[in-house]
């Protein structure tokens, strides 16, 4: 079963890759491969990126996807949260 602590620590690993390489955004595939890395998430090697999908459609059905994830014509965007967050703080006393 999933919990919001495996969720954090996916976020966390994410943001620290999306921080590392200096990218703002990834997409499913290339994410799955950076959680099966560190052992959060194995990943399906015949469809890349496929657990990853089926739990971001689990969480968006559920209404629980987080404000950094989004689905754009059937694929998954994911970018970094810490950079949400500053932006929402920026304009909120903008």
């Amino acid at each position: 079963m999933f919990n919001f602590n495996q969720l954090k620590s996916m976020v966390r690993c994410i943001d620290d890759y999306l921080t590392r390489t200096g990218k703002k955004e990834i997409n499913e595939m290339e994410a799955n491969t950076v959680l099966a890395r560190v052992g959060l998430l194995d990943d399906d090697y015949s469809k890349p990126g496929r657990p990853l999908r089926e739990l971001l459609a689990n969480l968006r059905d559920a209404n629980l996807l987080p404000n950094n994830i989004r689905q754009l014509y059937g694929r998954w965007v994911i970018g970094n949260s810490r950079c949400e967050q500053q932006s929402m703080m920026i304009v909120q006393y903008w």
